[in-house]
C-alpha cells in the first residue's frame, strides 16, 4: 500500500492509521500506529484515532480500507462523520472460511459505497458476498517500472553466469504450488536445459492468520531429497533492489498456483514485477491471473494440474531465446501502458473525485 499512499498524497491529504510495529522504519507525517500489538489493539487504536483525526480536517470525505478485514471499521468511520468509505479487497480476504471473520468483517461489505478489486475475478467474489454492483470497481495493482532498467551483469552479480534461470517469487504458502511444480516440473525441465536452475525468493508468512503449513521446510526437504542442491538456490526474502537484481538476473517467472475452495490467487502481483523487468512469466490459469498474463504474448498460462504442459512451456521458452525476449518486451510495454504507479493513482483519483460529487 506504500505506493499507493504516495501516489494518493500527490493530490490529497492523506492519513494513515497501520499495523503496530516494534521498530518503524522511520516516523511519517501523517501516519499513526498503536502502540501494542494485535487485532483487537489495532481496531480499538483505529476507530478512537480514526475519529479524532476526521473530527479535526473535516475536509476528508473518503475512509479508505487496504483490505476486507478492515470493513467494520471504515463503514463506521465513515457513518459517524457522513463521510464515503471505501475499501481494497484482494480475493483470499473475502473467502477466507472463518465463520466469525465473515460475520463480524466481511459481511460489512454490503454498507461500503465504493468495493476496489484488483481483478475481475475478484470482483466477482466481492458481488458474491454482497457488495452493491454500482460499488464495484476494478483496479489492478500499480507497479514501480523503474524494474525495467537492464544489467548487462545481471547474472553475474548474483552468481548466476551461464544459468537459464527460473524465478519463482512470492510468500511459501499452499496455493502457490511450489512444492508440486519442484517435484513434478523441475526435474524434467533440468534434463532436457542441463544449464537451467531455480530459484526460490520468499518464505513463510510470519503474521499469517491463515497460512500455517511449513512450505519452506518442506522444499528443503525435496530439494535434498531429489540431490537437487546445486541447482535450486533458496534465497528467502528479498525486497528492494536485492529483489531487482533476481528480476533482471531470470529468464522467466513461473507462477505454477494450485487451485484450492479456501485459498485463492486474486491477481498475481509478482508477474507485473517481473514483466517491469521484461520478463515473461509461465503460470496457471486460475483466480485472477489470466488479468496479470496476456496469453501467448506475454506469457503462457497452463491448465490447473497439467504438469506436462507446464514443464514443456518452461522448457520451450528456455530455450527459445527469441520467443522468451519477445514476450518479455511485449509484457514490459503492457506494464508500462497499464501498470505504472502513475496511472494507477489517476484510476483511484477518478473515483475519489465520483465519490465526492
Amino acid at each position: 500500500m506504500d505506493h499507493l499512499y504516495r501516489s494518493i498524497k500527490r493530490k490529497r491529504q492523506v492519513f494513515v492509521i497501520t499495523a503496530y510495529a516494534t521498530a518503524p522504519d522511520r516516523q511519517q507525517q501523517g501516519v499513526y500506529r498503536p502502540k501494542f500489538p494485535g487485532l483487537v489493539p489495532f481496531f480499538a487504536y483505529a476507530l478512537f484515532k480514526g475519529f479524532l483525526l476526521l473530527k479535526k480536517n473535516r475536509d476528508i470525505k473518503i475512509v479508505l480500507g487496504g483490505s476486507a478485514l478492515m470493513l467494520p471499521v471504515i463503514v463506521v468511520l465513515a457513518k459517524l462523520v457522513r463521510a464515503k468509505s471505501a475499501v481494497c479487497v484482494h480475493g483470499l480476504d473475502l473467502i477466507h472460511p472463518n465463520f466469525l471473520y465473515q460475520i463480524l468483517c466481511v459481511r460489512w461489505i454490503r454498507h461500503c459505497d465504493s468495493v476496489i478489486c484488483n481483478s475481475r475475478f475478484t470482483a466477482c467474489l466481492a458481488e458474491g458476498k454482497g457488495a452493491k454492483h454500482v460499488a464495484i470497481q476494478v483496479i489492478p495493482p500499480g507497479v514501480d517500472t523503474r524494474l525495467a532498467k537492464a544489467s548487462r551483469q545481471a547474472k553475474a552479480e548474483v552468481g548466476l553466469e551461464g544459468k537459464k534461470v527460473i524465478l519463482y517469487v512470492g510468500r511459501l504458502v499452499r496455493r502457490k504450488g511450489v512444492v508440486e511444480f519442484l517435484a513434478r516440473s523441475v526435474p524434467a525441465i533440468f534434463a532436457a536445459v542441463p544449464e537451467a536452475c531455480f530459484v526460490i525468493v520468499g518464505e513463510n508468512p510470519v503474521e499469517s492468520m491463515v497460512h500455517r503449513d511449513d512450505i519452506f521446510a518442506e522444499i528443503r526437504k525435496s530439494v535434498r531429497e531429489m540431490r537437487l542442491e546445486d541447482r535450486v538456490r533458496l534465497v528467502g526474502w528479498l525486497d528492494g533492489e536485492e529483489l531487482v537484481r533476481f528480476y533482471r538476473a531470470a529468464d522467466l517467472l513461473v507462477f505454477p498456483a494450485v487451485p484450492l475452495a479456501s485459498d485463492v490467487e486474486g491477481f498475481g502481483m509478482v508477474i507485473l514485477e517481473a514483466a517491469a523487468a521484461g520478463k515473461p512469466c509461465v503460470a496457471v490459469r486460475t483466480g485472477g491471473i489470466p488479468e496479470a498474463v496476456e496469453e501467448g504474448k506475454t506469457g503462457i498460462l497452463i491448465e490447473p494440474s497439467d504438469y506436462e504442459a507446464l514443464t514443456r512451456a518452461v522448457t520451450s521458452l528456455l530455450r527459445d531465446d527469441t520467443l522468451r525476449l519477445t514476450m518479455g518486451a511485449n509484457a514490459q510495454s503492457r506494464t508500462k501502458e497499464q501498470f505504472d504507479w502513475e496511472k494507477i493513482g489517476e484510476k483511484y483519483e477518478v473515483l475519489f473525485v465520483r465519490l465526492n460529487s
